[in-house]
């Protein structure tokens, strides 16, 4: 086909020729369906925008802190992911970007632009084979702005599993005698911490893994066996600008020694490994810490400004 084509009277004519082949245009923009670029970046701490003068809407993707794991000799549940909200909302010069739950079992910070609010994911409450898996009950993630809850904890029954939607709990610990393996969190928008085992004698003790969703719960912890003692692996998520895995931490495993839960993966990192008796931290954007004896703290969370 001839690449010259003409134009109506009086207008230039554009020339063009396929190569063999194609080096395409370095993409130095995210951009969403209506043309939207993706124009700001605020971690936490931040506390001001600047939007340009004759825009008056923007689109908003905001992700909570998430959630603090618990610690302790008697065993810790991984903490919640961070609540993830997104949608149009009048632009404003304002914003709280949340933390994640630095001290022991603490929630993480909520994050918020205009109208759109993201609860932080729930902290990593309790001992031994308990509700929640990390984060049910009082330590669930806010409701955000759109009304998903924070979500149920997890039941108390062998393996079982709770809802992860929002930093939902995780499930209950597995109730029976010998071996055992926590409950995992519940699966979701944001997943639930898992729950730790604690059981004496020589038996294999397995914590509950992180739940997995656009952002990933703690691992649980595995404590007290003489025998070995596996961590539960932090929960995986989702990068929402590229839309590629990032990955909940690996635990540790050991012969009456280790058993720490990996950190779970954010929005916008991976969860960090465990190490020994200490459970790795969330990844940046919402993911949960892992259980151990020294807690995984929460990741911090994150705002994404589009127009």
């Amino acid at each position: 086909m001839n690449p010259n084509r003409k134009g109506q009277a009086g207008n230039p004519v554009a020339t063009g020729m396929q190569a063999s082949t194609v080096t395409p245009f370095a993409n130095t923009h995210f951009i969403l369906p209506y043309g939207l670029r993706l124009q700001q970046t605020k971690n936490a701490g931040d506390t001001s925008v600047t939007i340009p003068s004759g825009v008056t809407f923007v689109y908003a993707i905001a992700v909570g802190g998430g959630g603090a794991a618990g610690s302790g000799g008697g065993g810790q549940n991984g903490g919640g992911a961070g609540g993830v909200a997104w949608g149009w909302t009048i632009a404003t010069s304002s914003c709280v970007v949340g933390s994640g739950g630095a001290t022991t079992n603490t929630a993480g910070g909520y994050t918020r632009y205009g109208n759109i609010i993201a609860g932080g994911g729930g902290g990593g409450s309790g001992s031994g084979a308990t509700l929640g898996g990390g984060n049910g009950g009082a330590n669930a993630g806010a409701t955000n702005y759109w009304g998903i809850p924070g979500g149920a904890g997890g039941v108390t029954t062998a393996g079982g599993t709770g809802n992860g939607s929002n930093g939902a709990g995780g499930g209950g610990g597995n109730l029976a005698t010998g071996s055992r393996t926590g409950g995992a969190g519940g699966d979701g928008i944001s997943g639930g911490g898992g729950v730790n085992t604690n059981v004496s004698g020589s038996a294999t003790n397995t914590g509950g893994a992180g739940g997995n969703g656009l952002v990933g719960g703690g691992g649980g912890q595995a404590l007290t066996t003489t025998g070995t003692r596996i961590g539960g692996t932090g929960g995986n998520g989702v990068n929402i600008l590229t839309g590629a895995q990032t990955t909940g931490g690996t635990s540790t495993t050991g012969t009456a020694t280790n058993g720490a839960g990996g950190g779970g993966a954010g929005i916008a990192g991976n969860g960090s490994n465990a190490v020994t008796t200490t459970g790795g931290a969330g990844g940046l954007g919402g993911g949960g810490g892992g259980g151990g004896t020294t807690f995984g703290a929460g990741g911090a969370g994150i705002l994404y400004l589009f127009y």
